[in-house]
């Protein structure tokens, strides 16, 4: 795994464990609007996260040798 990919999932691990203590709190006092907001802006980090990881993957397949890329039929 290249370290680009590496640091996007590692960002998006942290804010996940983040939203998820927040998550907590916030289902114990529903009517906390701002734990609501803040949970969407980390939801919306995580997503964007998650966009970069695969966006690196996917320039990581384009770059392999098209020889790598084919499996062989049985």
């Amino acid at each position: 795994m290249p370290a680009v990919v590496g640091i996007w999932k590692k960002k998006r691990d942290d804010l996940k464990s983040k939203r998820n203590s927040l998550f907590e709190e916030y289902a114990k006092h529903p009517q906390d609007f701002q734990l609501a907001l803040e949970i969407k802006k980390m939801d919306d980090e995580i997503a964007d996260c998650t966009h970069h990881v695969e966006q690196e993957r996917r320039s990581e397949r384009s770059a392999m040798p098209a020889k790598k890329l084919h499996t062989i039929s049985k």
